[in-house]
């Protein structure tokens, strides 16, 4: 899919530079968003923040995962002492605890879970800023367009068109 995209995007950038001669004189950059995610000295903190949720959740998948297995424990224990009833009911509290502990992981862990909003809400403020550095610096720099190479929708670019660095080192100062 993502090579899909690469290829639209750049079939768009030849027919639009090919169509209008006037634009292929318009500067043109890009960025590495990943490499600015990485880069960026408040990363740290927003993985510190991130890591401290997964493991209170962790921790409560396991205290979970614990209570399910003492009471398989329990059952294997008891049940020739107990009566087929009680072995079912004990069975039965098992089924929905186990159910009850798949629900937990599939909502945090699962698509769309507290992990992944947890992880876009610490995030969201940086690539507001981002975007807003990448804004200026499009101005200011008078460039025609701003593409990110991360996703690989970029085959070829010069590196003095690369303005990952500037993203960075603006991004950086302002927490400094």
């Amino acid at each position: 899919m993502r090579r899909n995209a690469a290829v639209a995007v750049g079939a768009i950038l030849i027919v639009t530079l090919a169509l209008s001669p006037a634009m292929s004189a318009e500067k043109v950059a890009y960025i590495h968003s990943e490499q600015i995610r990485v880069e960026y000295n408040g990363a740290r903190d927003i993985e510190t923040q991130l890591q401290a949720a997964v493991s209170e959740w962790r921790t409560a998948a396991e205290g979970m995962e614990s209570e399910i297995q003492a009471l398989v424990n329990e059952l294997q224990s008891q049940r020739l002492l107990l009566s087929e009833e009680a072995v079912q009911e004990k069975e039965m509290l098992i089924r929905e605890k186990q159910v009850a502990f798949e629900g937990y992981l599939n909502e945090i862990w699962g698509v769309g879970g507290l992990a992944q909003q947890k992880e876009a809400e610490l995030w969201q403020p940086v690539f507001d800023r981002i975007n807003v550095i990448i804004n200026e610096i499009g101005e200011d720099g008078e460039y025609a367009m701003i593409f990110d190479a991360a996703p690989g929708g970029i085959v070829f670019a010069a590196p003095d068109t690369d303005l990952t660095q500037q993203i960075i080192d603006r991004l950086n100062g302002e927490t400094e």
